[in-house]
């Protein structure tokens, strides 16, 4: 009989501190792992998929941290327990186990099963793939047991086969919570680190992080096979576990080329995942969305610090309180996952790190600060834009004759602005600028009668920056046009439109009264 349990036999990805990638069983995982650097696996889905499923084992065999004395223990305990775990549910870990195969359905069967290589591209994309029906295309067992932890955490909408006995209807799989999200990972010095400070506070009796509702178990406790349905998770460990995809591996001899795969189970229209997930930022209880386009700094507010319509992820709530208590180092790195998709067709994955003092998760004033920082930059991308008046909008009207209707000017600008792309020029010019800005910060702090404020000498230096930035960007990006009038034109609007954007309110209180009395002075 053909077994791979996953205990023992090595598939998972490793990279060890002399940056050496190699296979590691889960035991080898959790014995090994202070020596260990993080995982990476065969990309950036599926390296975070793998990621929540150890968190899941994790507090499943720990039964916590329900408090930072919980975590400390765990800590201490160095993966013992999480061993102990593994060797008592072993059986659930095979992937081949004639009753219980790992993360799979034995109610489907091979007619329900596609190629393998058509789980990969996910729909008919061939963006992650450029497998064909005539490439052979197989995987072997560590590569199946990734893609069966994958599949259950990072996948998108995708018709299916129907589940048996089911032959009409819906048939469609839905996003998984991970996907067109910002999927925030705490990074440590080592694998051991990491895991530790991803290891959410978990006390259901105080409903932390989410209320319990039964027993909360892992799926590989309970079953991945019964008709899918819209159902509610008992708690944390049950959605970090949460049987999205009901799949079931056809091998043969030489490996797996094929695999059933149908809906699987999916919430009820009205629940949000935001009562259960920890690593996702929400603004207006809408998660902070992935962008392919979008520099991951210019959500760094969102990520560190809290405030009105807008929550951080709950796993830096807990790092606050691990930092409070001396247990976390003065700087917190973050590994940041995003894949987006159109529907069925997958658009981009990425991974991006950043790191900053970790007094950003601690004081609120500072992060205000911070966030009034990246509004400048978001305020001052707007002269790219290309409504009437705008630097483009200029440039298009100086190069069109007087009698140009304003549509046609304004479709110009708006080609030109798409075409010239000074905005691209913009933020990668801010990119190391914002590093900059982000260390210094801190230490900008001035206490008074009034408290203690930050910025008061960088808010004036970073505005600067910025529009040192939009100005050089912009100039940039018109400098093919031959037409010296048109360009004197949108630069002359790049000047009004910056001098606009760093007045203080006083001082657009005052323009608009002055035009206003210029205004009812010609009407006189």
């Amino acid at each position: 009989m053909m077994t791979f349990n996953l205990v023992d036999q090595p598939w998972l990805l490793v990279v060890s501190q002399d940056w050496q990638r190699r296979d590691v069983s889960l035991i080898e995982l959790f014995t090994t792992w202070e020596t260990l650097k993080e995982i990476q696996a065969d990309n950036p889905p599926t390296t975070l998929a793998i990621y929540r499923f150890l968190l899941a084992v994790l507090h499943r065999a720990y039964q916590g941290p329900k408090d930072v004395d919980h975590w400390e223990e765990i800590q201490q305990d160095n993966g013992k327990k999480a061993i102990a775990y593994l060797n008592q549910w072993r059986d659930r870990f095979d992937l081949f186990h004639p009753d219980y195969p790992f993360m799979q359905d034995t109610a489907l069967t091979k007619d329900k099963a596609v190629p393998i290589y058509a789980i990969h591209t996910m729909s008919t994309s061939k963006v992650f793939s450029h497998e064909h029906e005539w490439s052979g295309y197989r995987v072997s067992p560590p590569e199946a047991a990734r893609l069966m932890v994958r599949l259950q955490s990072v996948d998108i909408t995708s018709l299916r086969a129907f589940y048996p006995p089911q032959s009409s209807g819906n048939r469609s799989a839905v996003n998984t919570p991970t996907i067109n999200n910002s999927n925030v990972l705490v990074v440590g010095t080592t694998l051991k680190g990491t895991l530790l400070l991803n290891l959410m506070q978990y006390y259901p009796e105080g409903e932390i992080p989410s209320v319990v509702s039964g027993e909360d178990l892992p799926t590989w406790e309970m079953s991945y096979a019964g008709k899918p349905a819209k159902t509610v998770p008992n708690g944390y460990i049950h959605y970090l576990t949460y049987p999205w995809r009901r799949l079931n591996l056809v091998p043969d001899s030489d490996g797996m080329s094929q695999l059933a795969i149908t809906m699987g189970n999916s919430f009820p229209d009205e629940i949000s995942p935001q009562q259960w997930e920890c690593g996702i930022a929400f603004h207006e209880d809408k998660p902070v969305r992935f962008s392919p386009t979008r520099q991951l700094w210019r959500n760094a507010h969102s990520f560190l610090q809290s405030a009105e319509k807008n929550h951080r992820p709950r796993i830096i709530d807990w790092l606050a309180t691990l930092h409070a208590e001396g247990l976390v180092e003065d700087v917190v790195h973050l590994q940041v996952f995003g894949m987006c998709a159109d529907k069925a067709k997958p658009l981009a994955c990425s991974v991006e790190r950043f790191s900053a003092p970790a007094i950003y998760i601690t004081d609120k004033q500072l992060g205000a600060s911070l966030k009034t920082m990246i509004a400048i930059t978001e305020d001052n991308q707007h002269i790219f834009r290309f409504f009437q008046s705008s630097p483009y909008y200029e440039l298009a009207k100086g190069l069109n004759p007087p009698t140009t209707n304003s549509k046609a000017i304004g479709e110009q600008a708006r080609q030109l602005a798409e075409i010239l792309d000074g905005e691209s020029r913009y933020w990668a010019t801010l990119d190391r600028a914002f590093q900059t800005l982000l260390r210094e910060l801190p230490a900008d702090k001035t206490v008074d009668g009034n408290g203690i404020t930050y910025g008061n000498t960088k808010l004036p230096e970073w505005t600067k920056t910025v529009q040192s930035a939009a100005r050089d960007a912009f100039t940039a990006s018109i400098s093919p046009i031959r037409n010296y009038e048109a360009r004197a034109k949108a630069l002359r609007a790049l000047e009004w439109k910056l001098s606009d954007l760093r007045a203080t309110p006083e001082e657009k209180e005052a323009k608009k009264a002055k035009a206003a009395k210029k205004k009812d002075k010609v009407s006189q």
